[in-house]
C-alpha cells in the first residue's frame, strides 16, 4: 500500500499553535536578549547541546534561521526582528496572567532586573536596593549599567524589567515617568585653585585642563581635552570633592531622570510595586 505523502504547510499560514511547544518560546527570549547559545542556556538553566537543540526546534518551527553567527555573536535576522517583539510581549503578558494579584514581597524569590546609567548609580540605586531587599529580603535586583539610548531596545527586548536613563527615546511599547533633573557641575580636588571660590568664570575654567561627561549622541565641548562616556572611577571613589555652578557661557543640556517600563508590565503587581519605590525614593530626594 501506497503511503499517502505527508502534508506540507501551505505557505504564510505558519505553524499549527496546538503542536507549540511554550518552551521553545522562552527559548527565543532568551536567545533574543542574551544573543548567545552559551548565556542563553544560563538563564534557562540548560546545557549549551540542548539550547543548541532547543534553536534548531525554533527554526524548524518557525520556518526561519532566526540567528546567524555575527562578528559579536548571534544576530537576527529579518524574520527573527518582526517576531522579537509580539513574543517577548506575549510572555510578559502570560506571566502576568499566571501572577495575577498572587505577588508578595515577603516571600518572593523573583529577579528584578534594572539599567541605570551611572548618573542613577552612585546616589539613587543603593536608596532603592535598601528599600526593595528590606521589603522584599529573598527577592534579588540585577543592577545593569547601560548606554541610555539603549534603554527602550532593551525594554522591549525583554532583556530589562525597568530602566533608569536621562534619555526616553520614543516607543508605542514603553512608558516613561520623569524622575529628577540631572544637575551639572564644575568638580575639582580638594586644594585645587578654583576650589576657593564660590563660583567660576568660563576664562578661569578655559585655564585648566578638564575632562567632560558626555551621554552618547551629545556633542562634545570646545577646548576639553577629554571626553568621558560615564563618571570616572577616580571621581566616583572621591568623597571630597569641591562643587561649583557651570559658568554662563559652558552649555550643557536639561537633562531628567526617567523611569522607564514596558506598557505590557504596567499593570503587573511586582512591577507596579517596585515603580512605587522607586518613585517614593525620588520624592524622599
Amino acid at each position: 500500500m501506497a503511503q499517502r505523502p505527508s502534508p506540507k504547510r501551505a505557505q504564510g499560514t505558519g505553524p499549527n499553535l496546538a503542536s507549540m511547544d511554550l518552551n521553545l518560546l522562552v527559548a527565543f527570549e532568551a536567545l533574543w536578549v542574551e544573543r548567545s547559545v552559551t548565556a542563553a542556556g544560563r538563564r534557562l538553566g540548560l546545557s549549551q547541546p540542548a539550547t543548541s537543540g532547543a534553536l534548531a526546534r525554533l527554526r524548524e518551527m518557525l520556518g526561519d534561521r532566526l540567528f546567524i553567527r555575527g562578528k559579536r555573536g548571534l544576530e537576527p535576522t529579518e524574520r527573527c526582528l518582526e517576531l522579537a517583539g509580539p513574543l517577548t510581549k506575549a510572555l510578559v503578558d502570560l506571566r502576568n496572567v499566571l501572577a495575577g494579584s498572587s505577588f508578595e514581597p515577603a516571600t518572593t524569590t523573583r529577579t528584578f532586573r534594572i539599567g541605570a546609567v551611572d548618573a542613577a548609580m552612585a546616589g539613587f540605586i543603593p536608596k532603592i536596593a535598601n528599600q526593595a531587599l528590606e521589603q522584599a529580603p529573598r527577592a534579588q535586583l540585577q543592577v545593569i549599567a547601560i548606554n541610555p539610548t539603549r534603554a527602550v531596545e532593551m525594554l522591549d527586548g525583554g532583556a530589562l524589567d525597568l530602566a533608569l536613563s536621562v534619555v526616553a527615546g520614543s516607543s508605542a511599547t514603553v512608558r516613561s515617568r520623569s524622575l529628577f533633573r540631572v544637575e551639572f557641575v564644575v568638580a575639582v580636588r580638594p586644594g585645587h585653585p578654583l576650589a576657593s571660590g564660590r563660583t567660576v568664570d568660563l576664562s578661569a575654567l578655559h585655564g585648566f585642563p578638564r575632562a567632560h561627561v558626555a551621554f552618547e549622541g551629545m556633542p562634545a565641548p570646545p577646548r576639553c581635552q577629554v571626553l568621558l562616556g560615564q563618571y570616572a572611577e577616580a571621581l566616583r571613589a572621591e568623597r571630597r570633592v569641591a562643587t561649583l555652578p557651570v559658568p554662563a557661557g559652558l552649555s550643557h543640556p536639561s537633562l531628567q531622570m526617567q523611569l522607564l517600563w514596558p506598557d505590557a508590565q504596567d499593570a503587573a503587581p511586582a512591577s507596579k510595586w517596585l515603580r512605587g519605590i522607586i518613585l517614593d525614593v525620588a520624592r524622599s530626594g
